[in-house]
């Protein structure tokens, strides 16, 4: 099936799935009471972007051309923020728990940590290890592997 297909077909069950569950609130607990909590993610939406700035609009249109976060100087965390607020923005209360997950700094971290972009690629001669697969050596331990200084000092020889 082609991306494009997945991509509408995906859409559509998200709008779906807004509605169905919009009705559900709204028989639950009221209809103005399901509209105001359509409200008030939206005006918090609006206000994280607003806090943002235009400056960092353009600073993520940059990041996202480039995939490289580290090359752009700026914390990805801010673009999960920006997503965030544009979840929010959107109606529906399923877009607004993955937007009010976003903005979870423990949820970024974990996010960041797992995404591929901003990384170094491997090229032949790099082994990448996480932090639990290495530890430091001090300073002395790894002169002495190199062999840049000698073990035990040289002795110096009489003079007769």
């Amino acid at each position: 099936m082609p991306v494009g297909r997945m991509i509408l077909l995906g859409l559509l069950g998200l709008v779906v799935a807004e509605a169905a569950v919009f009705l559900m609130v709204a028989w639950l607990a009221g209809m103005a009471i399901a509209t105001l909590l359509l409200v008030v993610p939206a005006a918090v939406g609006i206000a994280i972007l607003l806090r943002m700035g235009r400056r960092l609009a353009g600073r993520i249109a940059d990041i996202l051309s480039q995939s490289d976060f580290a090359a752009a100087g700026t914390r990805p965390s801010g673009v999960l923020t920006t997503v965030a607020a544009l979840l929010l923005l959107l109606p529906g209360f399923l877009t607004d728990l993955v937007g009010l997950a976003l903005l979870i700094p423990a949820v970024q971290m974990r996010l960041m940590a797992a995404a591929p972009l901003g990384r170094p690629r491997p090229s032949g001669r790099v082994l990448e290890l996480d932090r639990g697969q290495w530890h430091d050596l001090p300073d002395r331990q790894i002169d002495q592997e190199r062999g840049d200084i000698p073990k035990v000092p040289p002795k110096r020889a009489a003079a007769c």
